[in-house]
């Protein structure tokens, strides 16, 4: 019984934080137009405030300083916002977010959480000093990894080229749904398709941080040339992610994409990840887009967050490093063999 009780407060704090996580599902199920993200702020900080106020009003309940001091408003003002929010853009099956939202609400403003059991105080001063720097590094990577998100997912893009039908589209296509990165090459889209169409751990890596992926048990390295027996490619073959048996086969023995369309020099089109398209320009130069459909009308509360901290970021990471690395190769700017270390 001693042990349930002592549990209650880390238990609460777990769930605000988590609740506040979860509010990343209200991007995820299309709730803002990529091309109006400059003119229609009014759900992009409803959402920063909600994120923000519970991840900083979960540390404050767990004891770390020092957001214990900044818990009772944060709670206030988070639960407020998320009220907004969820009778504004909220759809189906997140009554139960509203639910609690209402007894968070009326948590800060009684202060009821007084009540729960206090987090032991006689503890060593270096774990407090853990607890504190995990606390700070949680913030900090819920601010970089979901609320940067709706301004990186646009990353490169101007509003024209998200309302554009490119290849790859359905005819149910959501642009809400979208993430669309695009850089400018001042190449040729010939220039540019010797080097896309190379993309494979088998073949020219990634053109982006090898070592990285490395670091995490793929056997990548990235090739700084055009070798003629990796031209080759047409609609069926799979562009290879990593090793075969890659952590023990858990996603399957041999993880990629199935190459779905392709059109040489213009489009290259990957099941599960998008759309890798070549737009000529007037002047001799190609706009190099990537467009990719991201979650669903009813993507479930709880993995939205999972999604959002786990891969949205790394990937646009990743993915912005490797169009930039295409564009230096297309336009001759990269270094030589055996030095393509980015």
């Amino acid at each position: 019984m001693r042990i349930l009780r002592a549990g209650l407060r880390p238990a609460f704090g777990l769930l605000v934080i988590a609740h506040g996580l979860a509010h990343s599902v209200l991007p995820m199920r299309g709730w803002i137009d990529p091309a109006r993200l400059s003119l229609d702020f009014m759900p992009f900080i409803l959402y920063v405030v909600a994120v923000c106020g519970f991840t900083i009003a979960g540390l404050g309940v767990l004891g770390v300083r020092p957001f214990t001091s900044m818990m009772r408003p944060a709670m206030v003002l988070a639960s407020a916002y998320s009220l907004v929010a969820m009778s504004r853009f909220g759809q189906g099956g997140l009554w139960w977010g509203a639910t609690l939202d209402v007894v968070l609400l009326l948590t800060g403003l009684t202060g009821a959480y007084r009540y729960l059991p206090a987090m032991p105080a006689a503890t060593p001063a270096w774990w407090r000093t853990a607890r504190s720097m995990a606390g700070f590094a949680l913030l900090a990577y819920a601010v970089s990894a979901v609320l940067l998100w709706p301004l990186h997912r646009a990353w490169g893009s101007d509003p024209i080229e998200h309302v554009r039908q490119l290849p790859g589209d359905r005819p149910d296509r959501n642009r809400n749904l979208e993430l669309q990165h695009a850089v400018t090459v001042n190449a040729p889209p010939e220039a540019v398709w010797q080097w896309l169409v190379q993309l494979g751990q088998d073949r020219a890596g990634f053109y982006s941080y090898d070592w990285l992926e490395r670091a995490f048990g793929v056997e990548v390295r990235n090739v700084a040339e055009v070798r003629p027996e990796w031209q080759p490619r047409k609609a069926g073959d799979r562009v290879i992610a990593t090793q075969p048996g890659y952590l023990g086969g858990l996603f399957g023995h041999q993880p990629g994409w199935t190459v779905h369309e392709m059109r040489p020099n213009r489009a290259m089109v990957l099941d599960y990840w998008g759309a890798f398209v070549l737009e000529p320009l007037p002047d001799g130069k190609t706009r190099f887009i990537i467009r990719t459909t991201v979650g669903h009308e009813r993507t479930p509360a709880w993995a939205a967050p999972l999604d959002m901290m786990a891969f949205e970021l790394p990937h646009f990471i990743m993915e912005r490093k490797m169009m930039l690395r295409i564009k230096e190769l297309a336009e001759g700017k990269a270094a030589a063999p055996g030095k393509d270390r980015a």
